[in-house]
């Protein structure tokens, strides 16, 4: 079966012990069935605090999965103080758990091909856009380019488009993409077309300039994404994980949902935005990376991709209120890299969610599964 991968896909290497944020640190570490009964027999390195009779014992059950029993400070039993795996350094790399082995690698499998990319939640892969500026995405062989995989050729295409700003091309996305769920009944060849006119020249310039027209007011933007990032972090404070990045922010987002001056805010948000466009490139990366992993699924329907759309777009809403809320507690001093690659790797790991998660996580959080233009726009601003 055809491996399909993006241009950027084999340059990525672990940076093991120089990893800022480890996936060895505060996140469920899953241990697959195989790995499992392999780790029965195998006994845990000497230098492993509390040594067990084999690695099994290192794992529990939680939510009808097997994953690894972290310690008090939330880290992977078998993470030294160096920062590198004790079971790599013991047995090598196929001791390791699948999920331990691929990380932050993901296959999708389709009917006729697999599609390889790398997940944002780890600091190497954003390291590797940020240096790279432009990312190219594979081209799906054409007897296989059905309507979904032609919309989201279309969409990495829009995001990746230097003469827009994210947000433009997140509206102009989601625009097209309601329009076409109203019109997904017509025949293949008809709906091919109607793809293509959709994402015509000169139907995007149209679309684009009626966006630039509409009133977006940033406060009430900031406002909703405030809210959107303390809902987001509620369950992963009470487990007091990622303290060092969540605490400070959602403290911040807490006492500007109480009260602030209206003028003063909004010139902070006008001013962080002009500093946050010099990331431009690496969210453009990110979000049609985004697009290509994650919008479609083996057995996905177009509603499934506007709802994947919209865990996209909160997404980012709430990485951008992270790091502006970071940006205002560092008084608002010029803005780094590093936050914004930490922020994004943070919030991507805390919306990692499955896809009945996340359908859930929409019917609970929302009157409609189905967001309107305006409520993505509302998050989006522009």
């Amino acid at each position: 079966m055809d491996l399909l991968k993006p241009d950027y896909y084999d340059d990525f290497s672990c940076i093991a012990d120089k990893c800022t944020i480890s996936c060895c640190r505060e996140w469920k570490i899953n241990v697959d069935d195989v790995t499992y009964r392999k780790w029965k027999a195998v006994q845990p390195p000497e230098d492993v605090p509390g040594h067990r009779s084999s690695l099994q014992a290192y794992t529990i059950k939680k939510e009808g999965s097997r994953i690894m029993k972290m310690t008090e400070d939330h880290d992977c039993p078998f993470l030294a103080e160096s920062r590198l795996c004790r079971l790599v350094s013991a047995y090598g790399d196929q001791v390791l758990s699948e999920t331990c082995q691929i990380f932050p690698r993901e296959i999708h499998t389709f009917k006729g091909h697999e599609e390889a990319a790398m997940m944002p939640c780890c600091p190497a892969v954003l390291d590797i856009w940020n240096k790279k500026k432009n990312i190219v995405f594979p081209e799906i062989p054409t007897e296989k380019l059905k309507s979904l995989f032609l919309i989201r050729r279309k969409l990495t295409e829009l995001l990746m488009d230097t003469k827009k700003s994210p947000e433009e091309a997140l509206l102009e996305s989601f625009y097209i993409l309601k329009e076409l769920h109203r019109n997904a009944a017509c025949q293949d060849a008809v709906f091919i077309k109607i793809i293509e006119d959709y994402f015509s020249r000169k139907t995007v310039c149209q679309l684009g300039s009626a966006i630039r027209e509409v009133e977006l007011p940033s406060l009430d933007t900031m406002d909703e994404c405030n809210e959107i990032l303390q809902d987001l972090a509620v369950n992963y404070r009470k487990e007091e994980l990622y303290q060092k990045y969540l605490d400070p922010v959602i403290e911040l987002a807490e006492e500007l949902s109480e009260e602030y001056d209206g003028d003063e805010m909004e010139e902070a948000w006008e001013k962080f935005r002009r500093e946050f466009a010099g990331y431009q490139d690496l969210i453009r990366c990110f979000l049609a990376n985004e697009i290509y992993s994650d919008l479609l699924t083996p057995e996905g329907t177009l509603e499934d991709a506007i709802i994947h759309m919209q865990w996209i777009g909160m997404e980012y809403a709430a990485i951008r209120q992270a790091v502006f809320l970071s940006w205002q507690k560092n008084n608002c001093k010029e803005l780094d890299y590093e936050t914004v690659r930490d922020y994004i790797v943070v919030i991507t790991r805390m919306t990692g969610y499955e896809e009945a998660d996340i359908r859930e996580y929409l019917e609970n959080s929302f009157e409609e599964l189905l967001w309107d233009w305006g409520y993505f726009a509302l998050i989006t601003g522009k």
